[in-house]
């Protein structure tokens, strides 16, 4: 085995040494490129098969590295946190045969299968794995951390809450390139208040260069929105903090509790924040049907444009796009020029881009929440 990988490796550096993309086709060069993807998913896969027995060897000690993570990390080019946890995917597979199967058929890109292992369990891991395939990576850590949240008692969730505060920081340096960077840690509470006020300063931000002609990344409107709020430039804006809550939870029973985009998150700091003053909106389960909401007009009522887009994850639904900004309401059953009516069976989020490829382009959204495929035309 070692033979043959190491004339793969000579191989590939064949491969770098003559390739010319200048030289490739457009088309033949998105072929390649889908090769190389599988081809890097399979190496992490067999990186991952490998790293816990090779730990167990001892070798890092001996090669002078502090920790088994120390040395997975140099070896391997990445963070000491990517290699934790390459080592307790590997440490997992033999108690999880779906997760080792999947790793196998090279399914899994190396952050997909880190955040899988790190949630999965014997009764959830084919769960996950499905997720895994129409979710993208911002959506599944999210499914990821609602799962490890619904297996901690509260008593623990309470110790890690009041952990994270504890450790809360922000943190910034200039790097080789002269780029100011930086980076930060809170509770999902504060997160997501952090996330809201973001979100509705980057929306002022995008419409502003829009009608200027400016088209950029949502994640540069991002920086300017946090630039503007942290330094005075941003006009005052209303936030949201939106809460998705199981009723069973606000009385003190198990159940879900989460922020949007930021997680799991403490019943006690909910209501803290609500009292500070925060604007608040709790999306309670078991609550009012919304399936019964139903109208005929273009209107969307306040009430259920909440339920569809918390249910959709505040992204656009169209496998791999999970597109947050600029979201659209898109009517996938019947169409609203065919009598479509706005009601919560028939409506979802999709970003702007895909929703003119479906009103436009021919394309088509089938399936259903948590189950959606985009089916382009002919």
């Amino acid at each position: 085995m070692l033979e043959e990988l190491q004339g793969m490796t000579k191989t590939l550096d064949g491969f770098l040494a003559t390739a010319d993309p200048a030289l490739l086709h457009a088309s033949d060069a998105t072929r390649l490129l889908e090769a190389t993807a599988a081809v890097e998913k399979r190496a992490c896969a067999l990186k991952t098969l490998l790293a816990n027995r090779a730990a167990d060897s001892g070798e890092w000690a001996r090669r002078g590295h502090r920790s088994p993570e120390d040395w997975l990390a140099q070896t391997t080019g990445t963070s000491y946190g990517q290699a934790a946890g390459t080592l307790d995917a590997s440490a997992k597979l033999q108690r999880l045969p779906a997760l080792e199967s999947a790793l196998r058929n090279g399914e899994l890109s190396g952050p997909k299968l880190n955040e899988v292992a790190s949630a999965a369990t014997p009764d959830n891991e084919q769960r996950l794995l499905e997720a895994s395939k129409r979710e993208n990576f911002k959506q599944l850590k999210r499914t990821c951390a609602r799962e490890k949240a619904s297996q901690r008692s509260a008593e623990r969730d309470e110790a890690r809450h009041q952990r994270i505060h504890r450790e809360r920081y922000y943190r910034s340096h200039t790097d080789f390139d002269g780029a100011y960077c930086f980076e930060g840690k809170t509770t999902t509470a504060v997160g997501a208040r952090i996330e809201a006020a973001i979100a509705a300063e980057a929306d002022k931000v995008f419409k502003e260069a829009y009608a200027q002609g400016r088209r950029e990344s949502s994640a540069a409107y991002r920086l300017d929105a946090l630039a503007n709020l942290v330094c005075g430039g941003g006009a005052k804006v209303d936030t949201t903090v939106v809460v998705r809550v199981d009723e069973a939870r606000l009385r003190g029973h198990e159940g879900l509790c989460e922020a949007t985009g930021t997680g799991p998150v403490q019943v006690s700091e909910v209501m803290g924040v609500i009292l500070a003053g925060a604007f608040v909106k709790v999306v309670a389960h078991n609550g009012t049907d919304i399936t019964r909401v139903v109208h005929h007009g273009r209107h969307i009522p306040a009430e259920l444009m909440s339920a569809i887009v918390e249910r959709d994850g505040y992204a656009c639904v169209r496998p791999g796009c999970g597109g947050s900004v600029n979201l659209e309401v898109h009517h996938y059953k019947v169409d609203h020029a065919e009598g479509g009516p706005v009601a919560y069976w028939n409506l979802c989020t999709v970003c702007r881009h895909c929703h003119y490829l479906l009103t436009h382009g021919g394309h088509r959204l089938e399936g259903g929440p948590g189950n959606w495929s985009w089916i382009p035309p002919p």
